[in-house]
């Protein structure tokens, strides 16, 4: 069957690398698990062999319907085929599962955005996205492929870099090479109540990632040249630092600020 390019389609051929997948993920028999585009099935197999109970989200008809039928004797795997954007990830599986998933290149970051607003809901979450992609949730402040996704994101986990797999272990064979990364629910996360606006302060300040946070933040809506000053000094910032030089603490603490100023 051929891969779709129009969902991100590129599938893992490589066995050796499905078990560093699920070695890296510790998936243990009984273990829930939810895989997102699980394609072929190949992780699918693996999750399966390891005796962990399985429900595989996938949005091409066709593929779901291969799976199923390649797992319609295993009652601890259990195919759904649907766009799991659209879907409540925490509804699939109960509190302490597991995700494991080669996520749709097109679709890994508001993948990823998603399962942040239910991070508590997982124990871990290891996937496989673009090299670049992964290195920029993995970066940390002041480090070239630090980003505002890499703050979002640390809002809910904290990530870790795991392994690099080259284009010619899948087939189509992809342009660029993929990275593992592993992602651990935050012990002290941003509340859901205050994502929203810590989220806008970051849009707002990595809008214009070469500019000083006294430029960007003064594109907030209602922020003048007093307040700016305040909302530094209640934030703990300094105005003549640029975004990428804060971390997760910081912005949530200028979220707040911004917050706090606006009434």
């Amino acid at each position: 069957m051929h891969a779709k390019r129009s969902l991100g389609q590129n599938f893992l051929s490589d066995t050796h690398v499905v078990e560093r997948i699920v070695a890296l993920a510790a998936v243990t028999s009984d273990e829930r698990v939810l895989e997102i585009g699980p394609g072929r099935g190949a992780l699918t197999k693996v999750l399966a062999r390891r005796g962990a109970r399985v429900v595989a989200v996938e949005k091409d008809e066709r593929l779901a319907a291969d799976l199923a039928r390649a797992f319609a004797l295993h009652a601890d795997v259990t195919v759904i085929t649907g766009d799991i954007l659209k879907l409540n990830p925490a509804e699939l599986t109960p509190p302490g599962s597991k995700i494991v998933a080669n996520l749709p290149y097109n679709i890994a970051t508001p993948i990823l955005l998603a399962l942040a607003e239910h991070a508590a809901h997982f124990s871990s979450i290891v996937v496989m996205v673009q090299r670049e992609v992964g290195e920029r949730i993995c970066a940390h402040p002041r480090e070239r492929a630090y980003s505002g996704l890499s703050v979002i994101l640390a809002g809910s986990f904290i990530a870790r870099p795991g392994f690099v797999i080259g284009p010619e272990h899948f087939r189509p064979r992809p342009k660029v090479d993929s990275m593992i990364i592993h992602l651990m629910p935050h012990d002290h996360p941003v509340p859901p109540t205050e994502r929203r606006l810590f989220i806008s302060v970051i849009h707002h300040t990595f809008g214009q990632r070469r500019k000083m946070l006294r430029n960007t933040l003064g594109s907030l809506p209602g922020m003048d040249a007093e307040h700016l000053e305040e909302l530094a000094l209640r934030g703990g910032v300094d105005l003549r630092c640029r975004p990428q030089e804060l971390d997760v603490a910081q912005f949530l603490a200028l979220s707040r600020a911004y917050r706090e100023l606006r009434g």
